[in-house]
């Protein structure tokens, strides 16, 4: 019976933390005109990045039809506990019609831990994260670094082409009963930028 109170501390503990986990805005200058000139209409494309989460499957582009961001809320699998670890993601594709070579590269920004209503769990979750190939690859397998200041670039996207940042987000072991019922918010910045196409690209 000593034993069961501190599981169902971590249980609680778990439940949560992912009720605010991994939530991704992006943004993007989002340029879309088209003006007349003799002899013929010239006119501009779209710069249109995509984003999926994982496991989740919920799709959005990064910037809406507004032009205000996009939020994607990820739902990593699996409960969190002291000492243990969640993975999720998001797969970022670069489907702009703009013709010619347009590469793309992505950043995803430090992660920002926020309690909320006042909790004090936030000191006790991290946030790592890869750039991966395949939506496969965000599981427990594999390194997280840190996220550092300078945040996480992905290779470059060639237009029709994707590439995956995968989230490891962990709970410390040293985490009290105390933060139990508690919820945080992961906010991670997500821009990107067009590498060929302008002048000194590519």
């Amino acid at each position: 019976m000593r034993i069961k109170r501190p599981l169902q501390a971590a249980a609680l503990i778990a439940a949560a933390v992912l009720l605010g986990l991994l939530t991704v805005q992006g943004t993007y200058a989002l340029w879309s005109s088209s003006a007349s000139a003799a002899p013929g209409t010239v006119a501009s494309a779209s710069f249109d990045v995509a984003l999926t989460a994982v496991p989740s499957g919920q799709a959005t582009t990064m910037s809406l039809a507004s032009g205000q961001p996009a939020n994607l809320a990820i739902s990593p699998e699996g409960t969190l506990s002291p000492g243990g670890s969640v993975y999720g993601g998001v797969v970022i594709a670069n489907n702009t019609n703009a013709g010619g070579a347009f590469t793309t590269a992505v950043t995803v920004g430090p992660a920002v831990v926020s309690n909320v209503s006042g909790g004090t769990l936030a000191q006790y979750v991290t946030v790592n994260a890869k750039s991966a190939a395949s939506a496969a690859e965000c599981t427990a397998t594999g390194s997280y670094p840190p996220l550092g200041s300078a945040g996480l670039v992905s290779p470059a996207v060639a237009k029709g082409g994707s590439t995956v940042f995968c989230f490891q987000a962990s709970l410390s072991p040293s985490a009290p009963s105390t933060v139990k019922g508690q919820a945080v918010n992961i906010t991670l910045p997500l821009t990107a930028r067009q590498l060929c196409g302008v002048p000194g690209g590519c």
